[in-house]
C-alpha cells in the first residue's frame, strides 16, 4: 500500500513546525564527538536549523543559533576566548548559555549587552559523543544507551553525511530482507529467503530475521530499531554462516540525524567489552577525531574482492539512488515489508502524541529507568 503525497510529506519534512520535525525535536541527537579538534567552533546543521558548536576554555560545550544577533554574521567563524565565543565581525562575545558578555565599542554603563541573548540549547557529553536537545522544555533525560554508557569496554566512532532524506535510511533498519541481496557474499547462495518477525517494544521495533543455511540449522538475527532514528545490532564473528562482512563482532548503535530534508548525518558508535583486562570483541578503528566526513552523491568505493561496491557504501548506494526524498506514492509494499509498515505506524503515533501534548515513544524521564538502558541483540542458532 503506497503512501499519499500528504503522508510522505508528513514523514519526511523535518523543519520547525512540521509534524515530523516537531516530534524529532522531543529527542536528544548526536551533534559531534569529544575527540574532534575544538580549537575552532564548528558549524552544525540539524533538522533544518543552523547552529554553532564550540568548547570554551573550561571545557564546557555550547550550542547556539549560528548567526550573531548583532548583524547576522556566522559565529562559526568566531574566536573561542575570554570565556565564550566572540563574533569575528564586531567582537560581541557569548558564553555557552547565550549570555552576551562583551560588546566592544558600545558605551559603558548602558547595560545593552544584558538585554541581548543568543538562543542556546542543551548539550551533554556521554561516552565520547556530544548530544544536543533543541526542543521545548522540560527536556527529557539523555538516554543512557549501553553503547555510550557502559564503563566496561572500549568505543570507536565515526560520522559521515549521506545525501538523501533520513526516512529512507531508517526504513533500512527494519528491512532485514535487504541483508541477503544488498550485502551479498560468497555465502549468500546458502541462505534461504528467511522470515522476518517485527514486533513493537518499549523503544521502537524488535526485529527477528530467521533463515536456514545449507547445514539445515536456522539462525535468528535479532536487532532493534530505536526511536526516533537509531538501530542497535550485534554482529557475528568472521566465518559464521550468516556473516555478511560487517565491521565487527561488537555491539553497534547508529543514529541517522536529519541535516535537512535532503541530507542526513550518520553517526556510528561501536562498543567492545573488556573482560579480565582483555578486549573480547573486535571493533572498527576509531575515527572520532575526523568529525563529520562529507560524502558526495554517486561517489562510492569499489571492492575488487567482491566485484561490487564496498560494504561500507552499499547502504548509501541503495538509499541515495532512491532520490533526495523518495516518492512513496509509487511504491508497492509486500508481505516482506511488514517491518517498514510497522515503523511508519510508530512514527505516525509519535507525531500524534506530540500534537496532543504528550511524549513520543521512547522518551525517558524517570532517572530510575535511565541508569543503563541495555539492549542485547544477538544471533541465535535454533533447533
Amino acid at each position: 500500500m503506497a503512501l499519499s503525497t500528504e503522508e510522505n510529506e508528513m514523514y519526511t519534512r523535518v523543519g520547525p513546525g512540521t509534524p515530523a520535525g516537531e516530534m524529532l525535536r522531543r529527542y536528544w541527537h548526536p551533534v559531534g564527538f569529544v575527540k574532534e579538534n575544538w580549537d575552532r567552533p564548528k558549524a552544525r546543521r540539524m533538522l533544518g536549523q543552523d547552529f554553532v558548536l564550540f568548547r570554551d576554555e573550561k571545557g564546557r560545550y555550547g550550542l547556539l543559533d549560528q548567526h550573531c544577533p548583532h548583524r547576522g554574521t556566522s559565529l562559526a567563524f568566531g574566536h573561542v576566548e575570554n570565556g565564550g565565543l566572540r563574533c569575528c565581525y564586531h567582537g560581541w562575545l557569548f558564553d555557552v548559555d547565550g549570555h552576551c558578555l562583551e560588546q566592544p565599542a558600545e558605551p559603558k554603563g548602558k547595560e545593552f549587552k544584558d538585554r541581548v541573548r543568543q538562543k542556546s540549547y542543551r548539550v551533554e557529553e556521554l561516552g565520547g559523543v556530544i548530544f544536543a536537545y533543541i526542543g521545548p522544555e522540560p527536556a527529557p533525560l539523555l538516554p543512557r544507551w549501553d553503547v555510550v554508557a557502559r564503563p566496561d569496554g572500549v568505543r570507536a566512532m565515526r560520522a559521515r553525511t549521506v545525501n538523501c532524506n533520513f526516512f529512507q535510511m531508517i526504513e533500512n533498519s527494519v528491512d532485514q530482507n535487504h541483508l541477503k541481496w544488498l550485502h551479498r557474499t560468497a555465502q549468500t547462495p546458502t541462505w534461504d529467503d528467511g522470515e522476518i518477525d517485527p514486533k513493537p517494544f518499549e523503544y521502537g521495533v524488535l526485529n527477528t530475521y530467521t533463515r536456514r543455511v545449507t547445514d539445515g540449522r536456522r539462525y535468528a538475527h535479532v536487532n532493534f530499531f530505536v526511536m526516533p532514528t537509531m538501530n542497535k545490532t550485534g554482529n557475528v564473528e568472521e566465518g559464521h554462516p550468516a556473516e555478511h562482512r560487517a565491521s565487527s563482532a561488537g555491539e553497534v548503535m547508529r543514529w541517522r540525524v536529519p541535516i535537512d530534508d535532503e541530507h542526513t548525518t550518520h553517526f556510528t558508535v561501536e562498543f567492545g567489552a573488556v573482560v579480565a583486562g582483555k578486549q573480547v570483541a573486535k571493533i572498527m578503528d576509531d575515527h572520532a577525531d575526523e568529525g563529520i566526513v562529507a560524502t558526495e552523491r554517486g561517489v562510492y568505493r569499489w571492492d575488487d574482492s567482491i566485484g561490487w561496491y564496498s560494504r561500507g557504501d552499499q547502504d548509501r548506494v541503495a538509499q541515495e539512488s532512491q532520490g533526495a526524498i523518495y516518492n512513496r506514492t509509487r511504491e508497492h509494499l509486500g508481505y516482506s515489508d511488514r517491518g517498514v509498515i510497522l515503523r511508519r505506524k510508530l512514527y505516525k503515533d509519535a507525531i500524534e502524541s506530540v500534537k496532543n501534548g504528550g511524549d513520543p515513544i521512547g522518551t525517558v524521564r524517570d532517572p530510575r529507568e535511565n541508569e543503563l538502558i541495555r539492549l542485547i541483540p544477538k544471533e541465535l542458532v535454533l533447533e
